[in-house]
Order: structure tokens, then C-alpha cells, then sequence
């Protein structure tokens, strides 16, 4: 791991260009056709399809090829707001460390773990494998992910992913199901809700059944007025992504807000993942 100077960031990303204007950018709107587009019909597809040619295939694998980078590549990673140069390997193990750290009291203490967005559940692959007693359910818009979820987990219980939707109340019903208590958790998908407020809205019909709720999400409202925090704000904006989580969270009169640690970790530097934990009062 070495420190880079923010001055250098160009050279690891082509965002601050696109964010000064110099790079043609087309900012979209995140729609749900939007997000089908981007995720189920071109990422998970293209996924689904390195699958179905494989003969025998792992999460990892399909990891890496999402990534589509070798694991010894240098890339720019942000921890706080100094920017340092590592492996790709490096960086991943550094998330999956974090996921872990900050759930693992709670894990111990729940029968079920939820991921909302969990793509083909990587994150509930590698934590069944810290806490193998535990169930793991995960929710999913991508009707390709849910495909490429149901081969590898064929003959694994203790995973399943399902059908899910943030702007469809219906499809939370499926909390109900599933032996209580949960720990329920987002990893970058509720980035991908211009507003949260729906997502609040529905989830708060399952408090009897939720002990308690993490996201490793990015934070729009607590990006500061450095270079650094004006260009993860404008990044937020271009992409159409969450502005406004950490206010939603805090808004709500039933919920009570047990931890706030801002731009934890970057896998992409302009857009740190923060880590909210909270419970239902």
C-alpha cells in the first residue's frame, strides 16, 4: 500500500475529467429501466453467460470476472480522505474485513441475515463461511443474478436469493417468512435509490422482525468542502445515486441511530462506503 497525492488522481480514474467537464459524460437518470439496463441486462447478464459456458464455476470466479481485472492490478483506493495505491486483491479483502468486523457481534445474535441487493450473494457466500449456523436471504431485482444465485447455491440451504424490488411494498413481505431475528443489511444498493425515503417507508412494517440494520453505503451528506468531498458530491449528482440516506435515517421517529462512520473505505475513492447501524426503537 502506497499513499497517493489527490493531484494524481487522473491518472487512476477518468472521473475528475468527466466531473470538470473534460470528458463527454451523458448524466442519467436512475430510473428503475435505468438500473434493469445497467445491472440485469448488460452486468449480470454478461455474468450469466461467463456461467453457462463454464463447467464448473464459484462466486470467486464470477467475482473476478465481474472485476475484470487481475487481482494483482494496482488501483486507487481511498481510506478516509487519503487515497493510496494497492492491489485489487488487497482492496476487496479490506471490504470483505470490514463487512465482517462490523456484523459479526450482531450475526451471533440472529438466525437469519438479510442482504436487500445482494446481486448473486457473494457477501452471504463469504460471510456462511465465518458464520456457517446462521441462514442467509438475499434480495434481488436482477432476474439474471437470481439465475446465476440459484446454480451456485443449488445444493446449499442455508443461501437463497429471491425475487426483490425497493420500490415494490409486496416483494418485502417476504421478511415475514424468514426465522426471526434478522440482522438486515445493504452493500451499495441503496446508491441506487435517488431518494431512500420508499425504502423506509416499506421496512418499517417489519420491525418486529428486525433486530437490527446496517448500510455500507456512500453518504452524500456528509461529503465536506474539500477538493476531495466536492468531487465525491458531484459524482453522487452526475450518477443520479442516493442524496439523501443519512437524513432519511435520522428523520425517522423509530429508529435510533447506534453507530455513523463516514468514508470508511473507497473501493472507487469518489464514492466511499460509510457504515450506518441502527435499530428500530
Amino acid at each position: 500500500m502506497k499513499k497517493i497525492e489527490l493531484n494524481d488522481l487522473p491518472l487512476w480514474s477518468l472521473w475528475p475529467a468527466r466531473l470538470l467537464g473534460l470528458e463527454r459524460w451523458n448524466i442519467p437518470s436512475r430510473t428503475i429501466e435505468k438500473v434493469d439496463q445497467e445491472y440485469d441486462k448488460d452486468k449480470y447478464a454478461r455474468c450469466f453467460d461467463f456461467v453457462e459456458k463454464k463447467k464448473f464455476v464459484t462466486p470467486e470466479d464470477i467475482k473476478c470476472y465481474e472485476f475484470g481485472l487481475a487481482l494483482d492490478a494496482q488501483i486507487c483506493v481511498s481510506i478516509g480522505n487519503e487515497l493510496y495505491k494497492m492491489s485489487l486483491q488487497e482492496a476487496r479483502n479490506l471490504y470483505y474485513k470490514l463487512l465482517l468486523k462490523e456484523m459479526q457481534d450482531e450475526v451471533i445474535k440472529c438466525k437469519t441475515v438479510v442482504e436487500l441487493g445482494t446481486g448473486y450473494g457473494f457477501n452471504l457466500w463469504m460471510m456462511q463461511r465465518y458464520f456457517p449456523n446462521c441462514r442467509f436471504w438475499g434480495g434481488e431485482y436482477s432476474i439474471n443474478a437470481i439465475k446465476i444465485a440459484s446454480y451456485l447455491y443449488r445444493d446449499n440451504p442455508g443461501i437463497k436469493v429471491e425475487f426483490f424490488n425497493f420500490y415494490d411494498e409486496q416483494t418485502y413481505k417476504a421478511l415475514k417468512s424468514l426465522g426471526p431475528p434478522l440482522l438486515l443489511f445493504s452493500s451499495h444498493a441503496i446508491e441506487q435509490l435517488p431518494s431512500s425515503s420508499v425504502f423506509f417507508r416499506f421496512i418499517s412494517k417489519y420491525r418486529e422482525h428486525i433486530k437490527v440494520v446496517l448500510h455500507f453505503e456512500p453518504l452524500y451528506e456528509v461529503q465536506d468542502g474539500t477538493l476531495l468531498g466536492l468531487m465525491r458530491r458531484r459524482y453522487t449528482e452526475v450518477n443520479d445515486y442516493c442524496r439523501d440516506l443519512l437524513s432519511s435515517v435520522e428523520s425517522q421517529d423509530y429508529i435510533r441511530v447506534i453507530d455513523l462512520r463516514k468514508n470508511v473505505l473507497g473501493l472507487n475513492p469518489l464514492n466511499p462506503t460509510c457504515v450506518i447501524r441502527w435499530v428500530f426503537r
